[in-house]
């Protein structure tokens, strides 16, 4: 015997699905973040993909981290960033994700 499907309108429609609420809330307060020190020393460029979840209110909660280059050198200073920005309020929470970039400033990058 084969298995058939539900018809489509047995499905629950996920909410997302609805068009208006796919777009991201738009990034209205960015922060840089902190450079760690043994980078900074060692002159370590990298980035770190977070994870997050765009609150109805524009604050971010449930930072994660999704993956970081090299690893172990900026985790931490990518998560406390993310708590920092800032997105328009739409009443309704979103799930985003963000690459925080890390890059010398042009005199850390010099030799002196």
């Amino acid at each position: 015997a084969t298995v058939q499907a539900p018809p489509p309108s047995a499905l629950p429609t996920p909410p997302a699905s609805r068009g208006v609420e796919a777009r991201t809330p738009r990034l209205l307060q960015d922060a840089q973040p902190r450079y760690p020190l043994p980078a900074l020393r060692a002159r370590i460029e990298g980035e770190a993909q977070v994870a997050f979840t765009i609150q109805p209110d524009g604050s971010v909660r449930n930072a994660r981290l999704l993956s970081s280059t090299p690893p172990g050198m900026f985790e931490a200073s990518a998560l406390a960033v993310a708590q920092r920005w800032r997105f328009e309020a739409t009443g309704r929470a979103h799930d985003s994700r963000r690459t925080v970039h890390f890059r010398l400033p042009p005199e850390a990058a010099r030799d002196g």
